[in-house]
Order: C-alpha cells, then sequence, then structure tokens
C-alpha cells in the first residue's frame, strides 16, 4: 500500500508540475507573470487531487528561468529571442504500514522544463502582408490592398499569393480556412526564407467569400458568428476561430504579375475584424496578436516570427 501511494504521488506530482510549466511558459518572458501563473495552477490542481497536494516554493528553487542565449540542460543553447523555465514540485507522502519498522514517510519531486520559442512554418493562408508593417499588437490597424504588387510608401500592404502546391483552385480554400483537406494543408506549408510567387487576377468576389460573405454562410467572418465563437475577443478566443489568419510577413523582391516574388520573413497571426470589399484602396481591418501556438514545432535559434509554441523539452 505504502509502495502504492508512492507511486500516485510521484504521477501527482509529475502532471502538476507539467501543468504549471505549460502554462505558465505562454508568459515568458514575463519572469513575475509567469511564477504567478504556475503558483496559481498549482494551488488550483492541488483542490482537485485530494489527499496528495503538491508543494512548490520559488524561494527554495523550485521555479527557475533561462533568459536568452543561455544554456537550458538537457536541451541546448537558446536563441536571442527564446525562453525556458522549470518548475518542480514536491508531493509528501506519509507511510501507513512502514511506519512499523520507523519509516515516517517520504517526499517525491518531479520536474518539468519548457521552452517558448519562434516557430519555422505553418499551412500557408495565401495572403501576404508587407514585412514593414508594425506589430502594433492589439490596436487596430487598417491594411490597404495592393495593386501593383505592391503599394509605394503605404505601410501595412497586402495582396494574394499562389499556392505553394500549384494548384490553383485551392487559393479559395486555403484562405476560407474551413475543413481543409489534410493532404491540402501539407502541401501547402510554408516557412521563415521561403520566397512566394503572387496570385493576379484575384477577382474580388474570389476573396470576399472566403473572408466577408458566402451563399453557403462559410465565410469567415460569417463563421465567427457562430455558437463556439460569439462573443471572442482577440484578447480571449476559442479554439479555431476563424478571424484567426496566420498569415506569411514577406518582403518584396521584384518581378509583375505572376512573376512576383515575395521572401517570408516572419508570420502574423491577423484578428480579422472587418473587410472594405467595395472601397478603393480595398482593404482589411483587424489586430496582430501574440499567438501561441499548440503543439507547432518551435525553433530556439529563430529570429522573432511573430507566432510562438511552448514545448515541454524534459
Amino acid at each position: 500500500m505504502d509502495i502504492g501511494r508512492l507511486v500516485i504521488a510521484a504521477q501527482v506530482a509529475q502532471d502538476m508540475a507539467d501543468a504549471a510549466a505549460l502554462g505558465a511558459g505562454r508568459e515568458l518572458p514575463e519572469y513575475s507573470t509567469a511564477q504567478s501563473v504556475a503558483l496559481d495552477l498549482v494551488a488550483a490542481n492541488n483542490k482537485l487531487v485530494g489527499g496528495f497536494p503538491a508543494i512548490c516554493s520559488p524561494d527554495d528553487g523550485d521555479i527557475t528561468f533561462w533568459d536568452v542565449n543561455e544554456t537550458v540542460p538537457g536541451f541546448g543553447e537558446l536563441g536571442g529571442v527564446a525562453w525556458a523555465m522549470q518548475v518542480t514540485t514536491h508531493v509528501p507522502v506519509a507511510y501507513i504500514f512502514a511506519r512499523l519498522v520507523g519509516l515516517e514517510g517520504a517526499t517525491i519531486s518531479r520536474s518539468c522544463t519548457v521552452v517558448r520559442m519562434p516557430i519555422g512554418g505553418v499551412p500557408i493562408c495565401p495572403m501576404w502582408i508587407n514585412y514593414g508593417t508594425d506589430y502594433l499588437y492589439g490596436q487596430q490597424q487598417n491594411l490597404l490592398m495592393a495593386d501593383g504588387p505592391h503599394y509605394e510608401n503605404i505601410p501595412g500592404s497586402f495582396g494574394w499569393l499562389e499556392p505553394p502546391s500549384g494548384d490553383k483552385n485551392t487559393f479559395s480554400d486555403l484562405l476560407r480556412d474551413y475543413q481543409v483537406p489534410a493532404e491540402m494543408v501539407a502541401a501547402n506549408y510554408v516557412s521563415i526564407d521561403g520566397i512566394v510567387t503572387a496570385r493576379t487576377g484575384v477577382a474580388v468576389g474570389h476573396w470576399r467569400k472566403a473572408l466577408e460573405t458566402a451563399p453557403d454562410g462559410l465565410a469567415r467572418l460569417e463563421r465567427a458568428t457562430w455558437e463556439q465563437w460569439a462573443g471572442n475577443t482577440f484578447e480571449c478566443f476559442r479554439k479555431g476561430n476563424p478571424r484567426l489568419m496566420l498569415v506569411p510577413m514577406v518582403e518584396y523582391l521584384g518581378g509583375n504579375g505572376a512573376n512576383a516574388e515575395f521572401l517570408i520573413h516572419a508570420f502574423g497571426a491577423f484578428w480579422l475584424e472587418s473587410v472594405d470589399s467595395y472601397g478603393q484602396p480595398k482593404s482589411v481591418t483587424g489586430r496582430f496578436i501574440q499567438y501561441n501556438m499548440p503543439g507547432a514545432g518551435g525553433d530556439a535559434l529563430s529570429p522573432e516570427t511573430g507566432l510562438w509554441t511552448v514545448k515541454m523539452v524534459q
């Protein structure tokens, strides 16, 4: 029975450490906030586990941080925009039968280390945004559609991209992002430092039906009114909200028409709020947000990409 209690305590300690580190890692590099979140998560989970409460004390070194360019044990070097933290929890266990031989109990300790780092690539949303656009996180921004492939001296210009797969018929499906087949997603994956080309001759009706209104009611802004997303904001939204667009941030390299080329420097997580498909120039309005992608692969040595992953590394 005592051995069984130790096994249970070890699992509780590990679950607590995992939950606290993964939840708090999203707050890096705000160390004080991350520490508070970790402690809050341990306290919240303690209410659920009954007789095996966990202890986590920053004063005793139970929360450790690694800054940029430092080396994380068991993982390796961090780059200039990556951070790591470790959370350790302890679960005291009082013995029942082992007391007969003078053993009072033991304390089980478990740790979890996570890294918050930039991601290197995402399935493409076939829309580009000028890399010169400032990430004014949380502030409403109006982006003007390019007619060139680019407007001169207008920050925040955007346009359309050819799907990397070369299948022009996938443009509307990728832009709408509704029940896109897995094989289509895999065929249209793009990465930092990749080169993409412009898609020309896109009639307004095509992207309006993907973003604003469509006869089947499945445009992004129409789906955003569905019950599971109604009331969501860019500060607090449910998984899969169609307002969220992961868009390549690009530098125009040269060329005209379908030969126009763009270099991907980063990705923008853009919260779509409205579309003006009738004005001149046409535009979209929304807000950039800092977005942590669940389950995405990251590179601790990459430059800032605008999108992040919190990865459990040990």
